[in-house]
């Protein structure tokens, strides 16, 4: 049954602020007045939920977290005559001043607002003297995981970014906060996740399936320990999810996806959608656009229900086995048994929705699922001490789902051979799942990735540098902020 979640927006939060330095008084409600029960304590953190749905329901428009993970990498393109426009700058890395300070600047903004949210929940809920203990406890750890996830994806598009973990008060601050270093930044989220997971159940039920679990905030912190090349730590925290006992990995690739296959026991963490309540827009973002006269089932399922903003390009799907059980996930027609020469795009089976309305979707979407914490463990374990046994137990774990044949499992590897496999097994296992460009920045692939992607996406791979691993400061935010430096290259 769908769970009903984070629909609630409390009036007090930073939402209405003009810019993140910004307050306006007659729009906030008296703090006073608020942080007096534990259902007012669940509502705080609950608006903090709220602004997820910004970043994984593509409401950050072209800047949306979905396609930025997968357009400009080597996985992904769009539906013909949209792959060069203007407004898909991070996939042919052309960056204008209208998009820096227009969807760019939005994105940064929405970001520190969220922070604002957490920051002010943690603050006042744990200043407090008349919510229970145990509520406290879990609305301050719950909201502490959230902060660190935005600073997670502030740091990932940005890098150095002004960080504050209290309520901002901007007549102290004189309206200019410096950057604080990347790897601070990362230590913070350590100490916050380390902080929160003692805090957080394992499990929730009824209505509050789809809050942030002891795992979710795990799978969270594996993923800093690995860009900081914390190895041991990464490899002990994903190793601590797989041993758990509270997920597996499902029999079929295909039923880990889909609005069938909810809460599932591979999903660790999924944000819940439903049909005219709390809808989704991102299945739609992956659906058939009409416009591009592909063939349309007839009967209970019109294929044309979508935008086309996100295919697979052929680059990608060249890269995998034949054998390889995995590709009709990102192959929609070609599932079908149709030949390729009948279609003119690569659909993503897995993250489209032909049922629900156009727009108006109740597929929940995930945000962390099992197979990457083998995938992590595995990566961890490698570069701690090349690949061992352990090494090639996670790998060929994922491997086995993949193939039939048992002599597809991995061996014989070196150390660096063994990294390309785990390079390669995410793409396949983990494509257009949020991960893509983030792991090409952090192994310091990213060029090279869009530079293979030349047929397909030739302006991206003329265009692209070292220094587009950044994103650039919006300008008008430095004119805000003087304390701010451009990031390098732009």
């Amino acid at each position: 049954m769908k769970k009903i979640l984070f629909i609630i927006f409390v009036a007090f939060a930073f939402s209405s602020c003009e810019d993140f330095l910004t307050e306006k008084p007659k729009d906030l409600m008296d703090p006073a007045a608020f942080y007096n029960s534990d259902d007012e304590a669940i509502a705080s953190v609950n608006g903090v939920y709220a602004r997820l749905n910004y970043y994984y329901n593509n409401g950050g428009g072209t800047n949306g977290y979905s396609y930025y993970s997968c357009l400009g990498t080597d996985i992904g393109t769009m539906t013909g005559g949209r792959e060069n426009n203007g407004q898909h700058y991070y996939h042919v890395y052309t960056m204008t001043p209208d998009i820096i300070d227009g969807r760019m600047r939005g994105t940064w903004r929405e970001l520190y607002r969220a922070i604002g949210d957490a920051n002010l929940c943690i603050s006042r809920v744990s200043a407090s003297e008349n919510i229970s203990d145990g509520i406290k406890d879990r609305v301050v750890a719950e909201a502490k995981t959230l902060r660190a996830l935005f600073y997670y994806m502030l740091t990932n598009w940005w890098g150095d970014v002004p960080m504050w973990l209290e309520e901002l008060n901007v007549t102290e601050v004189g309206g200019e906060i410096p950057k604080t270093p990347v790897a601070d930044i990362r230590a913070q989220m350590v100490k916050d996740l380390t902080d929160a997971i003692p805090y957080l159940p394992e499990q929730y039920s009824g209505s509050d399936v789809g809050r942030v679990t002891k795992w979710a905030a795990s799978m969270l912190l594996t993923k800093v320990y690995l860009w900081q090349q914390d190895w041991p730590n990464a490899k002990a925290t994903a190793g601590s999810i797989i041993n758990s006992g509270d997920f597996s990995l499902m029999e079929n690739y295909e039923d880990v996806f889909g609005k069938d296959h909810e809460y599932n026991a591979e999903r660790i963490w999924e944000i819940d959608y439903v049909v005219d309540i709390h809808t989704s827009t991102l299945p739609t973002k992956y659906n058939i656009r009409g416009v591009d006269k592909e063939p349309n089932l007839s009967g209970a399922i019109n294929t044309n229900l979508g935008y086309g903003l996100h295919v697979a390009s052929k680059e990608f799907l060249e890269t995998f086995d034949p054998e390889d059980k995995r590709y009709n996930s990102y192959d929609f027609y070609h599932s079908l048994g149709l030949d390729e020469s009948e279609y003119h795009y690569h659909y993503i089976t897995k993250n489209m929705n032909l049922e629900d309305p156009k727009g108006n979707t109740g597929s929940n979407t995930i945000i962390y699922r099992l197979a990457d914490a083998y995938l992590m463990y595995a990566e961890a374990e490698n570069e701690l001490n090349g690949p061992t046994a352990d090494a090639y137990e996670k790998i060929n774990t994922i491997r086995t789902r993949a193939f039939d044949d048992s002599s597809k499992m991995l061996s014989g590897l070196t150390k660096e051979s063994f990294r390309q496999a785990i390079m390669d097994e995410r793409k396949w296992e983990l494509g257009f799942e949020f991960q893509r460009r983030w792991d090409l920045i952090r192994w310091g692939k990213l060029v090279e990735a869009v530079k293979s992607m030349a047929t397909t996406n030739p302006w991206g791979a003329e265009n692209v540098q070292s220094y587009h691993s950044l994103l650039p400061i919006p300008p008008a935010e430095i004119v805000l902020n003087p304390a701010l430096e451009q990031n390098p290259g732009y």
